[in-house]
């Protein structure tokens, strides 16, 4: 079929020209015959290079150039693109530089003034292109079919239509010892062994006509004499007419494969024979293996393997998952893990089973894991004797309850976990009341049967993450309604009470040694104070207020929780203009039990406890939230003033939560002013000045709180990025009658201004005090004399005027 370039879509078209017109010219004729034309013009051989990067469909040339010879783009091009059609386009060239272009691989030439043969001769010259690719493709796969062939590592040869051997590559003369011309016009039959009546019946198959194609394995006799297993294929080779005209016969050794599963079958017939466990699992968790002891100590049925399922359907779920997360993890790093597990029993009134496990991790050549073999083994009876001599170390021999030993350990480890969890966790001694005389009245056999003990006539109660004292108290009430009836003991009814002390960990002893003596003096304070179920805590008798203390921990952290916590905010005035410049956030517990309790007890416990973390990060936040009030409000000059604690200053996040919560609530530089005391600042001056120069560059103020009160150095406070200082009230309370906090007060406005700081004065309660302070140029007061602390929203209704009025 003859192609047209109204056929295509588009033309790529590379052109060779410094006439611009002429580009321009070539282009619009070969657009004329309905085909889009993307063109590119070159004119330098630099220019050409660049360009023949790209895919062209023609390339064009003009013959005469000043800055490139027609010849050397041909011979750069061809250099470059062997098929690509090349025509020259020129208006002088010669019949003689025509005739040596063509020679040097030019395709054709048309002359610049009649371009009527341009469109027939691009058409021919693609299509003559096309046809050489195809050709040049065709007989370079020919080419690597052939060295496929010879190169293979699978043994082929052809045969005729009767079968007979016209070619064998080399790896079939490599397998079988044979050359080429040895085995030239003879049928593949003679390498069969002589006894194997299957191969010769297969080889005689393979070549009867009408036999489209074989396959199958036959076992073949070598040159030298030794047997091989050969898989091989026959496939038929078809002429144009659709006949067959040849045999085509590839086939690879597989008696290394072949031997290999007479090895497993062996190795197969052993594994189903053990009473041991034995699976095969891949890396994916499939299940590629499970023999029958596996199968029964599983409790699966053997046609659950079909299909390699998956770890979970075939194994408990407990060791499963011990498998998946802990066991397969530590086979993989060090090749080989081995220990003992469970086996839940999955049937009624069997006891769990367990095994001693072993599992190898096998690697092929490049190193990695394809699959696991595990192997695991009943113990049962082991494990049986095991607990036997367990048993007999850790319990009376009288009682059959924990011993001593027994209760140490278990001590150690719930001291570990309390540790590791911050819980709480209690000790109970139980001394029995008047057991001396159960043994006199009635009998040391009489006393042993009534015996649970620690040692003599006493025993322990271990409390796990005990909710002090709530969980506490109901586990000795517990106790107490279990000994509300009498014991049966020799043919007598005995009512039995206890004497029982009780110290829980941390606040009565961080290690075993300190809560059993705790606890020892606890139960003898509560055998003093009169028997019949009586109980002590060890801090009752000692330290009542560390109780309440105790007490209200609790109730705090469930005030945190219920919300009782909140927040209120007391204005600051500047002293010249009567202005409200800053108001400062207040923390607040109301308890239902409780009432309002004071800042000055809670806000030390929420600092013991380290809750103050938590509960400052909720005050930043809604600190922050009530600027945008005021600033809707139209008061966004208004600062607001966030106290911190000491601990939440040395918490390591405590820098970037500020700065993350300034850039969350994106607070103007400024507006949010974090007020420290004194102490805070000298704690760490070098850590204390790079997270305040942190802060600063968030656009963080810093107050110095209470200043005054505490012992910062001069020296240190002005390498600080301290904007203000804050007089403590107790300074400002007997100004101007008292000499000494009136000359304090003066002198730390005076300095605090020299080194250009704000001053703010709290606890402002009266016109006598602020007269003082107008006197001394103090810049803000704060106090009952303008406000009161007050919530948001009454903050924002009666307290934000444009100014308060100072009398």
């Amino acid at each position: 079929m003859r192609l047209n370039l109204s056929d295509l879509s588009t033309l790529r078209a590379l052109i060779v020209e410094d006439d611009e017109d002429d580009f321009v010219l070539l282009v619009d004729h070969l657009s004329s015959h309905g085909v889009q034309v993307i063109a590119e013009l070159v004119d330098t051989e630099a220019a050409l290079r660049n360009a023949m990067r790209n895919q062209w469909d023609v390339i064009f040339s003009d013959f005469t150039m000043p800055n490139l010879n027609g010849l050397r783009a041909l011979e750069l091009v061809r250099a470059l693109d062997p098929h690509v059609p090349f025509i020259y386009v020129s208006g002088t060239i010669g019949e003689s530089a025509a005739v040596k272009a063509m020679k040097a691989g030019a395709q054709d030439y048309v002359m610049k003034n009649d371009l009527t043969r341009l469109a027939r001769t691009v058409e021919r010259e693609l299509q003559d292109a096309k046809d050489r690719k195809a050709q040049h493709h065709a007989v370079t796969m020919l080419n690597k079919m052939s060295q496929a062939i010879r190169q293979t590592a699978e043994c082929v040869f052809i045969t005729d239509f009767q079968g007979c051997i016209e070619y064998v590559n080399p790896a079939f003369e490599k397998l079988t010892g044979y050359t080429l011309a040895e085995v030239q016009g003879k049928t593949p039959s003679f390498l069969c062994v002589e006894h194997d009546e299957q191969s010769q019946s297969a080889q005689r198959l393979q070549f009867i006509p009408g036999n489209t194609s074989f396959t199958g394995v036959v076992v073949n006799r070598r040159k030298n004499g030794t047997d091989f297993y050969e898989e091989r294929v026959v496939s038929p080779l078809y002429n144009e007419q659709g006949e067959i005209t040849n045999f085509v016969s590839t086939g690879r050794d597989i008696s290394v494969r072949v031997l290999a599963e007479k090895s497993r079958n062996r190795l197969y017939n052993v594994l189903e024979s053990t009473l041991d466990l034995v699976a095969i699992i891949n890396l994916s968790g499939s299940v590629l293996y499970l023999n029958r002891a596996g199968c029964e100590i599983l409790n699966v049925p053997q046609s659950t393997l079909l299909n390699n399922p998956p770890l979970w359907e075939l194994f408990p779920d407990a060791l499963a998952k011990q498998l998946q997360e802990h066991i397969f993890p530590a086979t993989h790093e060090k090749g080989h893990w081995s220990g003992e597990v469970w086996v839940e029993s999955k049937r009624e009134r069997v006891s769990d089973l367990p095994l001693s496990l072993m599992v190898l991790a096998h690697t092929d050549a490049l190193t990695t894991t394809p699959y696991l073999s595990l192997i695991g083994r009943d113990i049962t009876e082991r494990k049986q004797f095991e607990v036997q001599l367990q048993h007999q170390a850790t319990h009376d021999h009288l009682t059959q309850l924990p011993n001593r030993y027994l209760l140490i350990d278990r001590l150690e480890s719930a001291l570990h976990a309390a540790r590791r969890q911050q819980k709480n966790l209690a000790v109970l001694l139980m001394d029995l009341d008047k057991f001396k005389q159960v043994n006199d009245n009635l009998g040391h056999q009489s006393g042993d049967e009534l015996l649970a003990r620690l040692g003599g006539d006493e025993f322990t109660v271990l409390i796990e993450d005990a909710q002090y004292p709530e969980g506490i108290l109901v586990v000795l009430n517990k106790i107490i309604q279990a000994f509300q009836s009498p014991f049966a003991i020799s043919e007598n009814q005995l009512f039995v009470s206890w004497s029982i002390g009780v110290a829980v960990y941390p606040q009565d002893g961080v290690d075993k040694e300190d809560l059993l003596r705790h606890a020892d003096i606890a139960m003898y304070r509560a055998k003093y104070l009169g028997s019949n179920y009586h109980y002590q805590f060890y801090t009752s008798d000692m330290d009542a207020p560390g109780r309440e203390v105790l007490q209200m921990d609790t109730d705090l952290r469930y005030a945190i929780e219920n919300q009782e916590l909140s927040l209120v905010y007391q204005p600051q005035i500047d002293i010249r203009t009567g202005n409200i410049v800053g108001v400062e956030e207040l923390l607040r517990w109301k308890s239902p039990s409780r009432g309002l309790v004071s800042p000055a007890v809670f806000i030390p416990l929420l600092e013991t406890t380290g809750l103050i973390v938590r509960v400052g990060e909720w005050i930043l936040r809604e600190t922050c939230a009530l600027y945008h009030r005021l600033r809707r409000a139209g008061k966004s000059s208004v600062r607001i003033s966030v106290n911190i604690s000491a601990v939440q200053f040395q918490d390591p996040n405590f820098q970037s939560m500020v700065s993350d919560m300034v850039e969350h609530f994106a607070l103007p530089p400024g507006v949010l002013e974090l007020e420290i005391t004194e102490n805070i600042v000298m704690h760490d001056p070098i850590r204390t000045a790079d997270v305040l120069i942190a802060l600063k560059q968030s656009g963080v103020r810093t107050v110095i709180d209470d200043f005054g009160t505490g012992y910062s150095s001069l020296a240190y406070l002005k390498r600080f990025p301290v904007s203000t200082l804050k007089i403590d009230k107790e300074f400002i309370a007997d100004v101007p009658s008292d000499s000494s906090d009136a000359a304090i007060v003066e002198a730390s406005i005076d300095m605090a201004h020299r080194l250009g700081l704000e001053v703010v004065a709290e606890g402002v309660e009266n016109q006598v005090q602020l007269d003082f302070l107008k006197k001394l140029n103090c810049d803000i007061a704060q106090g009952y004399l303008f406000s009161e602390p007050l919530d948001a929203e009454h903050l924002l209704s009666h307290c934000l005027e444009d100014s308060v009025a100072l009398i």
